[in-house]
């Protein structure tokens, strides 16, 4: 609970729908055809300048001839009312033509991987659909993407799961393997799997320390008595896959990230373990936000696309 300094003034509330009343009345030079404009008996209009008055602390209007005027105190407020009105115009002209037309703007984030294999496709088809609408992608680690919807800054991100955080509201997406690649020149290229106890010894490049990769990665290893022996950090996954194929060490990566250079046989890919090593995503957003239809269809859209590129 705070306290208010002793002596210390309370700050007046300026209520935008009192200050249209106000700019009305002006506008009319009268309480009784402001009342009719704004659907609002005569009573009702003085009870909302009187209530702002007092507030304010000031005389807003006074009588003049044959109709009302502002004083020298209303003339400055009616300054800042026109600027103020005009902006809660605009941005309910706005909001109304992001929900009806679909434009706007949806900020999206995901991990950098994701941003360069897995969304493309999605905000590709997404644009056929909703081309006015402006999209910004932030790039980074799902737990700098599940901060960034808490606050606010987001609108939906794709993360890897679990998570436990009441104010979000989840989507399923479904899993994916992180395998071991290698040059195809290394000695394991051949193989199809490998268990986390042989991995001792073998260099290790790695891709971003904060990565949800990297923490199940280690996890992996440090629960099969496995110390990693890296040898590289990256910040970016193509970099690993283009060091991994000048033979500089072993990575650990999601399948479908490399499926191009496994096509082409550029690299090799092992699965880890019997069962493999498989983590799960999911779309998050936050619970209480209004949900505009771009919104709801570029969560239909990540539903529709993203499972399937998942196993790949």
């Amino acid at each position: 609970m705070s306290v208010r300094p002793s002596g210390e003034r309370r700050r007046p509330d300026i209520d935008a729908k009192l200050l249209r009343t106000f700019v009305t009345i002006v506008d009319l030079r009268s309480f009784t055809r402001a009342g009719r404009r704004l659907g609002l008996s005569q009573s009702a209009i003085s009870q909302q300048i009187a209530a702002q008055e007092r507030q304010l602390g000031v005389k807003l209007l006074v009588r003049a001839g044959n109709g009302v005027r502002p004083t020298s105190a209303g003339e400055i407020l009616l300054h800042y009312a026109r600027q103020i009105l005009a902006k809660v115009d605009e941005a309910q002209r706005v909001l109304t033509a992001y929900e009806a037309t679909g434009s706007g703007v949806l900020r999206i984030g995901a991990g950098g991987a994701a941003c360069e294999h897995l969304l493309p496709s999605v905000l590709q088809s997404f644009h056929v659909e909703f081309p006015r609408v402006e999209l910004r992608v932030t790039s980074g680690p799902s737990a700098h993407t599940i901060q960034r919807l808490l606050d606010g800054d987001l609108d939906v991100g794709m993360v890897t799961l679990p998570i436990a955080e009441a104010k979000l509201r989840l989507f399923e997406l479904g899993r994916d393997e992180l395998v071991v690649i290698a040059a195809p020149a290394h000695e394991w290229a051949a193989r199809r799997r490998v268990e986390a106890s042989e991995l001792a010894g073998q260099p290790l490049l790695v891709y971003e320390r904060r990565s949800s990769t990297f923490h199940i990665v280690e996890r992996m290893l440090l629960e099969a008595g496995v110390f990693p022996h890296i040898v590289m950090e990256l910040d970016h996954l193509g970099a690993v896959s283009s060091m991994v194929r000048a033979g500089l060490g072993l990575a650990v990566v999601p399948r479908w990230a490399v499926a191009a250079d496994l096509a082409a046989t550029r690299l090799a890919a092992l699965s880890i373990g019997k069962s493999g090593l498989y983590r799960a995503w999911g779309l998050g957003q936050r619970a209480e936000d209004h949900q505009p239809q771009t919104l709801r269809a570029f969560v239909r859209l990540c539903l529709e696309r993203l499972p399937p590129l998942l196993t790949m």
